[in-house]
Order: C-alpha cells, then sequence, then structure tokens
C-alpha cells in the first residue's frame, strides 16, 4: 500500500470540514491519510469530538480500514481503507449511529454519504437502497438542521443528477435549552455498480418565486412571528408568496428559524439561525431573529448565483466525482463571482490533495469520473505504473 497522504488539520478553515472530506473520500477511494493537528483551529484544544469519531469509525468499518488515532481528543488519526472489502459492512445493512451527544447528526452524515452513494459493489443494476438512522442533534448551533437538509440540501443533490435521499425525523435533538438527542433516518439509493455521476451546471437561477419560512417556536408567538415576517418581506420582496410553517417548540425558549427562496428554475437558497443568545424576552428574540435571518437571506438572493454559501461546499465533492465539467454558479457581487467561504476553499484543498482535481474562478471543475464500485487506488496506481513505463521508454 501506498504511503498515506498528509494532510494538515490546520489548514485553511482549520476544523471538521478538512476531517469529515477527507475521511469519506479516503474511504471511497482507499487512498490512505494522515491527518494532524486535527480541528487545530478550534478553542478549548481543537482534536476530535464524538461527532467526529463516530464518523470515522463507522467509515472504518465499512472500508475495512485501519484506524489509528481513533479516540477523543486524539489531534492526529492515520485512516487506511483495505482495496478489498468485506461483503458484510455497515453500508450494506441497515446502520443505527449513535453519537452519544446532540452533536450533529448532518455533520456524520456529511462524512458518509458519498462512500454510500459510489462505493456500492453489485453485480445488480439496482443497488439496494441504505438505511442509516443517526441519534444526535437535529437542531444544532453552526450546524445544518434537519429543515435545511430537507428543503435545501436534498432537493439540490436530486437536481444535480444523484439518486434519491430520503431523510425521516424521529425525533428532535437541540443544542439550545436542555441539550437533548434526537434521532434522524437517512434513506439513500447509490449509483448502481458500473455507473457515474454526469458532469452537472448549476446556473440560471431566474426570479425568486415564493419564500418558505419554517419557524420552531412556542405556538402562542405564532402571530408575531407571521407578522414580522410579513412586513419584513414584503418591503423588501414585494409580490413574492409567503408560505408560513410553525411547529411549537418542545421549550420555551428554543427559537429556530429557516427561510427557503425558490426560484423560477427551481432553484433553493437557505439562510436560517438557531437563536442561542441568552433570551429575557421571547418577543424581542424573535424580531431579532426574523431580522437576522431575513438579511441574510437577501444577500444570497441579491448575489444572483443557483446556490447559498452553506449550499456551496456541499457540492464540491460532487464536482470533483462527476464526470466532466461541472460547473456552479454563485452569484456576482460588484462584477465579480462572489469569493468562496474559508469552508469550500477547504473543500477544494483536500479534493486536490487526494485526487488531484481544481477549481477555476467560475467555479468550475473537471471531475475524476469515479464509477460506482471502482476502486480507485488501483486506477491510481496504473496511472503511476503507465508514467513510469513512458518514462522507462523515452530513456531507450
Amino acid at each position: 500500500m501506498s504511503s498515506p497522504t498528509h494532510l494538515l488539520g490546520t489548514t485553511l478553515e482549520g476544523g471538521g470540514q478538512l476531517l469529515r472530506i477527507a475521511l469519506g473520500v479516503s474511504a471511497l477511494t482507499a487512498i490512505p491519510i494522515r491527518i494532524t493537528e486535527i480541528r487545530g483551529k478550534r478553542s478549548g484544544g481543537g482534536g476530535l469530538k464524538l461527532q467526529h469519531l463516530t464518523a470515522a469509525r463507522w467509515l472504518a468499518a465499512a472500508s475495512s480500514a485501519d484506524l489509528t488515532g481513533g479516540e477523543v481528543k486524539s489531534k492526529t488519526l492515520e485512516f487506511s481503507p483495505a482495496l478489498e472489502r468485506s461483503p458484510e459492512t455497515p453500508s450494506s445493512t441497515q446502520s443505527v449511529i449513535d453519537i452519544g451527544s446532540p452533536g450533529s447528526c448532518f455533520l456524520v452524515f456529511q462524512a458518509l454519504l458519498p462512500f454510500i452513494l459510489f462505493s456500492k459493489a453489485s453485480s445488480s443494476e439496482i443497488a439496494e437502497t441504505t438505511y442509516i438512522t443517526i441519534k444526535g442533534g437535529t437542531n444544532v448551533s453552526l450546524s445544518p438542521s434537519f429543515e435545511y437538509i430537507e428543503q435545501v440540501l436534498l432537493p439540490t443533490l436530486s437536481k444535480i443528477g444523484l439518486p434519491p435521499v430520503e431523510i425521516d425525523l424521529r425525533s428532535r435533538g437541540w443544542s439550545t435549552g436542555r441539550a437533548e438527542v434526537g434521532s434522524i433516518t437517512f434513506r439513500v439509493n447509490p449509483l448502481p455498480s458500473g455507473t457515474h455521476l454526469p458532469a452537472f451546471t448549476l446556473k440560471d437561477r431566474g426570479p425568486i418565486k415564493r419564500v418558505r419560512a419554517t419557524v420552531l417556536a412556542p405556538k402562542s408567538y405564532e402571530w408575531q412571528t407571521r407578522r414580522d415576517l410579513e412586513k419584513s418581506l414584503s418591503q423588501k420582496l414585494p409580490g413574492v408568496e409567503l408560505d408560513f410553517r410553525l411547529s411549537p417548540s418542545s421549550h420555551d425558549k428554543r427559537l429556530y428559524l429557516l427561510l427557503v427562496a425558490t426560484s423560477g428554475n427551481g432553484h433553493h437558497l437557505g439562510r436560517d439561525l438557531l437563536y442561542d443568545r441568552k433570551i429575557v424576552s421571547i418577543p424581542d428574540a424573535i424580531s431579532r431573529l426574523v431580522t437576522q435571518v431575513v438579511d441574510e437571506l437577501m444577500v444570497e438572493i441579491e448575489h444572483g448565483g443557483c446556490v447559498d454559501e452553506y449550499m456551496r461546499d456541499q457540492l464540491v465533492v460532487f464536482q470533483a466525482l462527476a464526470k466532466g465539467k461541472s460547473m456552479v454558479d454563485a452569484g456576482e457581487v460588484e462584477g465579480k463571482v462572489v469569493k468562496p467561504s474559508l469552508h469550500t476553499l477547504t473543500a477544494h484543498w483536500v479534493l486536490e490533495e487526494l485526487l488531484g482535481v481544481s477549481w477555476d474562478e467560475n467555479g468550475s471543475c473537471e471531475g475524476i469520473g469515479l464509477v460506482a464500485g471502482e476502486k480507485y487506488a488501483d486506477r491510481k496506481q496504473n496511472e503511476v505504473t503507465d508514467l513510469s513505463a513512458q518514462w522507462d521508454s523515452l530513456q531507450v
């Protein structure tokens, strides 16, 4: 086996994004990795948290990988997948993953998804559906919520040509108020063996036609929340339809708002906020929540792009794995393409290091055309062998 690719955990964003993408791609391609100074830019000393460790252990079992450094707070991790996987892995059965804390269910799932979608090695043309239940947080500060995944991420993944992914909320898990663990079940239809994800292009967003508001708040504040949203959106997006939905929260001071703007061409832009500041007055907190999320959504809309800031970095790995040149229009500011976030740049860097792909200033990437079930490490080894043979022939 080749020596592991070294990834310095303090690069760019310096947090969990680097770790999740590296683990998922390593498991999928059998490219061994060594990550040092894990989450080195995070407060509290960095290192692996439970949610990172949960993803690493599942992927190690699924890819028959040797895992070194798989402990909470570990700052160095080595991950070496086997070229030959066991036929009975967690990805071929129904899996239940318990994070052991209200850590984000989706951030665990983010690491697993490319592996589940592309690694299915089956002689059947139709790959068997994979069921993954994750116990942890569904509404967690600084992490994608269940609502965002359901209303923005999954429709966008379908739009770029991936098989359907369905999500069921079994119970909510919160990082605010009294911490609670919830549960989500994901149903993933992998790519059939021998197929690939075609290159995709997201452009020509079109005008915004509708804004859906999903609110988690005490029932008694429904009227105020609806009023504040209608007033703000009518001023900033006159004539746009507002679809308002409120689910009473289980705690008086748990407040969450997601706004999703849908364009005439079927693109979804989302901004949300789990209110995690101290709440003295619920009416004041709701007013601040509405103001902040509406303002942030307007920034996304005014860019003119097809994806929001957070969706952009979720698509990077699929651009790298697709066959051909994929392009994502993130919009413009003063005639220049919106700069990628640190999370997006970190995803670019990891995939450049592991797969040799790159992105141009317009957000385009020539993917490797990974075939479902392919042993990509074998392909890389064959390329090295071919180059060596060509070099030898030139020396004769």
